[in-house]
């Protein structure tokens, strides 16, 4: 929202660093998500990222908002998104061990100090 003279308030340049700083997150989380080489490896970065950017935008959200009844709302979301997320990599990964999903393994060197990746 700029007022006149095209002046920008500091509670819009936080606002958006959180937000910033969140589209980062996800972007990262995104990368780890494609180069990782298995299913349990990928949970990670997708889990952390998400849980990270997201909050990161809800708190740029809340400070872009000002203290109004939008504040209490964002919260419970911000709560529910820092147990469900964690709560279904967990259940996910667990689901995944027990069905004897394989786990990616580095082999051993051959001595050219490289090792060979296998699944």
């Amino acid at each position: 929202m700029e007022r006149e003279g095209g002046e920008v308030s500091a509670r819009e340049i936080v606002a958006g660093a959180f937000c910033a700083v969140g589209a980062l997150f996800f972007v990262i989380g995104t990368t780890g998500l494609l180069r990782m080489p298995d299913f349990f490896s990928r949970l990670h970065p997708s889990t952390k990222c998400d849980t990270l950017g997201g909050c990161s935008v809800l708190v740029g959200m809340m400070v872009y908002s000002g203290w109004t009844w939008e504040i209490p709302r964002l919260l419970v979301i911000a709560g529910f998104l820092l147990i469900y997320s964690a709560t279904c990599g967990h259940a996910m990964g667990r689901s995944a061990f027990l069905r004897g999903m394989a786990v990616w393994r580095r082999a051993p060197s051959s001595g050219d100090g490289e090792g060979v990746e296998r699944a």
